[in-house]
């Protein structure tokens, strides 16, 4: 692919998955035509697809999932009409507890944390200090991981509609921004010492570990 249409089609994807959120609170909200909705629907269902294909250790239990989440978004849009709350609800839900357990699981006893594995690929050994902080900062993903949870439960058992969209749909994506902030200065002011790490080499870190 020559590089203009690989920069092309990169754009179009940034753009499309910046719409996306946009466009499903407006269609919780009732501001999107019949036809928009629907194709809508779609969207989770298809990047659920296309995760569980890319996950073949864990495959069967996504295209589970997949399966259980289609039937559910078609019951619920035939007969109350809330289909597009079940299309992105319960995939933020399956996303955010999966994150949980990945996360949760290597802080049992007698296991490295994840970000402690993390930051080990990157810098190789680490401070004790360190050790310690990259375990923290994993707690800290799992506590932002419940909250995300139970504000959704939350807000859609409680709050209207759009209220509960706001959340999961519009706000999910600066939330997860404002977390990468917050710890990474915290970290460059409490350890200005420390080598820097590019979002990249963390992202290639992260995929690679365990």
């Amino acid at each position: 692919m020559p590089p203009a249409a690989g920069a092309f089609f990169r754009s179009f994807a940034v753009i499309g998955c910046l719409a996306c959120p946009l466009l499903a609170h407006a269609a919780v909200t009732g501001g999107l035509p019949g036809p928009v909705r629907s194709a809508l629907l779609g969207v989770p269902l298809l990047a659920l697809a296309f995760w569980a294909y890319a996950r073949p250790g864990t495959r069967i239990y996504w295209l589970a999932a997949l399966v259980v989440i289609s039937i559910a978004t078609l019951l619920f849009e035939r007969g109350h009409g809330h289909g597009i709350v079940i299309a992105y609800g319960m995939p933020h839900a399956a996303a955010y507890l999966f994150m949980l357990w990945l996360f949760g699981r290597t802080l049992v006893s007698g296991r490295e944390a994840l970000i402690t594995g993390v930051a080990r690929r990157i810098h190789g050994s680490l401070e004790p200090e360190i050790e310690s902080y990259t375990r923290h900062v994993t707690v800290a993903w799992c506590l932002f991981f419940l909250a995300q949870l139970a504000g959704s439960a939350l807000l859609l058992t409680y709050a209207p509609l759009a209220t509960w969209s706001l959340f999961v749909n519009v706000l999910n994506v600066p939330l997860l921004a404002l977390m990468f902030g917050a710890e990474y200065l915290y970290r460059i002011s409490r350890y200005p010492g420390h080598p820097r790490t590019t979002l990249k080499s963390t992202l290639r870190a992260f995929a690679r570990h365990g």
